[in-house]
């Protein structure tokens, strides 16, 4: 019966663009790294982060021991006893007194510095984490998207394979109609008739439109859709 064999064709056309709408999907999902992509991103900021906050606080110690050798230096000759000028100790004093303020606040910075170089570290030690999850669930999902993708060529090569057979026992001119309808119609060509109306647009059909589709060899067309009849 021409209408079973190209309602067989329509369901095999069927099955092929499912499996090719999957093969392409599983393909895009291996070929995004986006995600991995990001985290490494964000890895290598963190440790930009991390770099530029080890350098403020070797910066901060810096000038907070400077501050400190500072002091001493004026302490040293303020009691070492070398100066005995009233004048001369009076001012080592105030110095001393204005370094020891400056230090106080280079000691502040400092602890700052030494709390952003931590958190800096944190957030540096959570950005390598996460990338390495993401990579250790990126080669489960491709592992297990390599044997879906795997498995749907198989089905589509068997598919290709039972399409190649039917269409030789086809008429050409059928064929033609077939292919052109499911261009059209967006993708299918042949609708199932149940309960005496075409399930592609619910048109009902004539009863001598319904004796045409149960024609072995020749085709019924929906008057609506156009689209090939077959009455299961």
């Amino acid at each position: 019966m021409l209408a079973f064999q190209l309602h067989q064709l329509q369901e095999i056309d069927t099955a092929r663009a499912r499996l090719q709408a999957e093969i392409h999907a599983l393909e895009a999902r291996l070929a995004d790294h986006a995600a991995v992509e990001a985290a490494g991103q964000a890895v290598a900021a963190a440790k930009a982060a991390l770099a530029r906050a080890r350098q403020a606080l070797r910066s901060a110690e810096a000038e907070a021991e400077e501050v400190r050798l500072k002091i001493a230096r004026t302490e040293q000759a303020l009691y070492g006893g070398r100066v005995r000028n009233p004048k001369e100790l009076q001012d080592l004093q105030r110095e001393a007194e204005a370094l020891k303020r400056l230090l106080a606040v280079k000691e502040d910075a400092q602890l700052e510095a030494m709390l952003a170089a931590e958190e800096a570290e944190t957030a540096f030690q959570n950005a390598e984490a996460r990338l390495q999850t993401l990579r250790e669930e990126r080669l489960q999902q491709e592992a297990r998207w390599n044997g879906d993708l795997a498995t749907s060529r198989q089905r589509l090569a068997a598919l290709d394979e039972r399409r190649r057979r039917l269409i030789t026992t086809l008429p050409a001119d059928a064929l033609a109609t077939y292919e052109r309808l499911r261009e059209r119609r967006g993708g299918l060509a042949v609708a199932t008739v149940t309960d005496g109306a075409c399930d592609a647009c619910g048109a009902p059909l004539t009863p001598d439109l319904l004796r045409a589709a149960r024609s072995p060899e020749a085709l019924a067309f929906c008057r609506t859709c156009k689209r090939i009849l077959y009455v299961p």
